[in-house]
């Protein structure tokens, strides 16, 4: 189980990217400020643009945005 806050979950992720909110924004394609309100923990995305996130980082989105793993908890 990942005990992180997802908002610290995903700005890990976008700094071992080495990328900017604006770079992984553009990549994601939605608004720096949205990204910025989600990193804040102030937003919570659909799973439509958290997927968009998790695949501009090349991460899996259980990896940043569940606070399982849900393969182990739906998978037999």
């Amino acid at each position: 189980m990942n005990k992180l806050p997802i908002r610290t979950r995903l700005v890990n992720a976008r700094k071992q990217a080495g990328l900017t909110q604006e770079q992984l924004a553009l990549e994601a394609k939605i608004s720096r400020a949205y990204l910025s309100n989600i990193e804040k923990g102030k937003h919570t995305p659909s799973l439509e643009v958290a997927k968009k996130i998790s695949d501009a980082l090349k991460k899996s989105i259980e990896d940043i945005f569940f606070e399982i793993d849900v393969r182990k908890t739906h998978i037999k």
